[in-house]
């Protein structure tokens, strides 16, 4: 399941690029549900596929949360390349007490502070589990197992609350999105209003509730919306290739468009 990607994966010297193969699709705003639909093989490739791969292939060449120079390099990484830096926070100095919080350098409060987080949670211990589902399609995911994936979420984002005073739910997402691209959604803002129009013409009826206290409530709202996004999307077409990464392109473009016409 983690090795697809949801992207093609051929090696980077292979690729050709896409720097500029996208389009701007003026109309996407107008577009029905079934128009989107039907130009979803569209946002199969981005302009940033190797951005993307490049992260990928960093969180399967060095897969331990435990180690501090992995958990160092793929936190600033992702964080900045996402614009999701744990920087940007209100942290508590438990190093040196006389020590004003603005004067902690970034260096050191990733060391000191970031690195510790990976550790106390045991994150590996959670991913692990969740790999050895195997390739299970996201839509025959269990409660249970959907309760699992919004609980390690829950776990990471919390543990920076508790450590910084700041949820980082948009980097817990995209952080385990490349640990694990065919189960966590990319949440930020963003992303989350442009799934009003994907769902706007989605029955809201007989839709899929898990219930659990132990998620994010914003997050899984999200992830809960996108299963709904890939279930209508199978029933027009079960060999439909969507993927996580696919959905978030085409929520991001929707998204850019709106700040195109500032809507």
């Amino acid at each position: 399941m983690y090795l697809s990607k949801g992207y093609n994966s051929q090696p980077l010297l292979e690729k050709k690029s896409h720097i500029n193969s996208q389009i701007v699709d003026y109309q996407i705003l107008n577009y029905t549900t079934k128009q989107l639909i039907d130009r979803i093989e569209h946002f199969a490739v981005s302009d940033w596929d190797i951005s993307n791969e490049i992260l990928y292939d960093m969180c399967q060449q060095y897969p331990s949360n435990t180690d501090s120079q992995s958990i160092l390099a793929k936190t600033l990484i992702i964080g900045r390349t996402y614009a999701a830096s744990i920087e940007r926070r209100n942290v508590k100095n438990t190093i040196e007490d006389s020590q004003p919080v603005a004067e902690i350098i970034n260096d050191d409060f990733y060391v000191n502070h970031v690195v510790p987080i990976f550790q106390k949670i045991k994150l590996d211990q959670y991913i692990n589990e969740i790999k050895s589902w195997g390739d299970v399609p996201l839509l025959s995911l269990s409660d249970e197992q959907i309760t699992k994936v919004l609980t390690l979420h829950k776990i990471l984002s919390g543990a920076f609350e508790k450590e910084t005073g700041l949820r980082k739910r948009s980097f817990a997402s995209k952080y385990l999105h490349f640990h694990l691209p065919d189960i966590y959604f990319i949440y930020d803002s963003r992303a989350y209003a442009a799934l009003n129009l994907v769902l706007k013409e989605v029955d809201p009826q007989g839709k899929r509730i898990v219930h659990t206290e132990q998620a994010d409530q914003e997050y899984a709202s999200f992830f809960m919306k996108c299963l709904r996004v890939f279930d209508y999307y199978n029933t027009v077409d079960e060999n439909l290739p969507i993927t996580p990464r696919q959905l978030d392109n085409l929520l991001i473009e929707i998204a850019n468009q709106s700040l195109r016409i500032g809507k």
